[in-house]
């Protein structure tokens, strides 16, 4: 339709579109004023997610993804079925003759009189967490604003009491299996120092590290000593083996001090007879005594020599002697230390196993102890911010709000009616319109005498 024409069509019909505006406005008004009055009342509380554990002293969520899902939960832990239970409890709803005849006529029998409370009560309570801040409101909508208020602080004393019930009792069921694996750890711990004493008064040992310490001092000592002694006997062997085959060159011999001096005899008493010889004859006396001195010096470094052997063999036999002594306490030596590593082992085993089990007792005991602390809190990090007041004014209807919105609604409706009757019941309303529909050439056109829109509506407004 051209909008000349939706004009005309409308100021033709006006009466229309002011008869359907005025009569859904008035509907949307009555309708307001004729429904039932609701109230709402709003309940604060802070849940302090920052707080830290009373007890371990531990922070809670630290990330934003962390909070909103602590902000969620905590929203449906105001819903859930124990919650609701107390508040049913607390407004005394299952002893309420109203409440239940309501639950009768409603249900008639098909649900539990608590399941139907716990329905209406979800049903008119609206959980709003606050963006970018730890307060939650809980608004509460109802018939009366005494029990609006009144159901509103009852779920938020209900939240608060179900957090110290559910922190309480998870702290109490540790606590008993706490307290069993303390006993049970005890009981390890006891067995585990009862063999470390028994292993200890079995094999004497009282401080094992310092004997350990000792007795290896000693192996190392006598490892020293049977080098030295193999060292000697190696020396002593090969100059043993060395005086019978050289004899009078033998190291042994030509350092020997008294074969140096009788040397350093013969060789004058060899001189002397030289001289002697050249002087007298071979049976001159002093002949026969020169020749008589040197054979007594060379009969004694004879058997100095032989004594140097003797006494090379003996030093070689003692040094002999001397290594298989050695030898024979370092292996005893060796076998008492290695004796000792193998109880120091074990010792240290069975000293490990002390440890563990003390540790793990000492760890049980301190969760045994966290445990009985926070089963004794009987606060929680949600504190009640402000409480719920019944409220002077309904929060439902909207009445301005339910006008507005019928005056807008009853406006389209009453334009629509217009341009609807318009197509049921066309009218030619200008000479274009005539000329388009009756296909002929318009020669002139008489103007209506009828007074203006503005003046046919005063009229029509005085004569109702």
């Amino acid at each position: 339709m051209p909008i000349e024409q939706l004009l005309l069509t409308l100021r033709a019909r006006w009466r229309v579109v002011v008869s359907v505006f005025a009569l859904t406005t008035a509907a949307a008004l009555i309708g307001s004023l004729l429904m039932p009055r609701e109230y709402a009342a709003t309940a604060e509380i802070l849940a302090d997610v920052d707080a830290p554990e009373p007890i371990s002293g531990s922070y809670g969520p630290s990330y934003p993804q962390q909070t909103q899902m602590f902000m969620a939960t905590l929203a449906d832990v105001i819903l859930s079925d124990r919650v609701v239970d107390k508040v049913i409890t607390d407004l005394k709803l299952a002893e309420d003759k109203d409440a239940l005849a309501l639950w009768r006529k409603d249900t008639g029998g098909k649900l539990t009189a608590k399941e139907y409370f716990a329905q209406g009560l979800r049903k008119h309570l609206e959980v709003r967490p606050t963006r970018e801040s730890s307060v939650v409101q809980l608004r509460y909508t109802a018939a009366s604003p005494q029990f609006a208020a009144q159901a509103a602080n009852s779920f938020v004393q209900g939240f608060i009491a179900t957090q110290v019930e559910l922190r309480s009792e998870n702290a109490k069921s540790n606590v008993a299996f706490f307290d069993a694996s303390t006993q049970k750890l005890r009981e390890n711990l006891e067995k585990a120092e009862t063999r470390l004493s028994h292993y200890q008064l079995e094999n004497g040992i009282l401080n094992a590290g310092e004997r350990y310490d000792a007795e290896l001092t000693r192996l190392n000592e006598l490892a020293n000593q049977l080098t030295l002694a193999q060292a000697q006997r190696l020396d002593t062997s090969a100059r043993a083996q060395q005086s019978p085959s050289l004899q009078g060159t033998a190291p042994d011999v030509v350092q020997s001090p008294i074969i140096q001096r009788l040397r350093t005899e013969l060789a004058h008493a060899e001189a002397h007879l030289r001289d002697v010889s050249i002087r007298v004859g071979n049976n001159h006396p002093e002949h026969q005594r020169a020749v008589a001195e040197v054979r007594s010096l060379k009969r004694q470094i004879a058997a100095e020599t032989k004594q140097v052997v003797r006494d090379v063999d003996a030093a070689n036999q003692v040094n002999l002697e001397r290594e298989k002594e050695l030898h024979a306490e370092f292996d005893v030596q060796k076998a008492k230390v290695l004796a000792m590593t193998s109880k120091r082992d074990e010792l240290n085993v069975l000293q490990k196993d002390v440890e563990s089990a003390q540790r793990a007792y000492d760890v049980a005991k301190q969760r045994l102890s966290t445990n009985s602390l926070a089963s004794q809190i009987n606060h929680t990090n949600v504190t009640l911010l402000a409480e719920a007041r019944p409220p002077s004014r309904h929060a439902k209807p909207k009445i301005r709000l339910n006008t507005v919105i019928g005056a807008f609604l009853g406006l389209l409706l009453g334009l629509a009616s217009a341009v609807v009757w318009e197509y049921f019941e066309p009218r030619l309303r200008s000479p274009g319109q005539a000329a388009q529909v009756l296909g002929l050439l318009i020669l002139g056109s008489m103007p209506q005498n009828r007074p203006p829109l503005t003046a046919s509506l005063r009229t029509a407004l005085r004569l109702t």
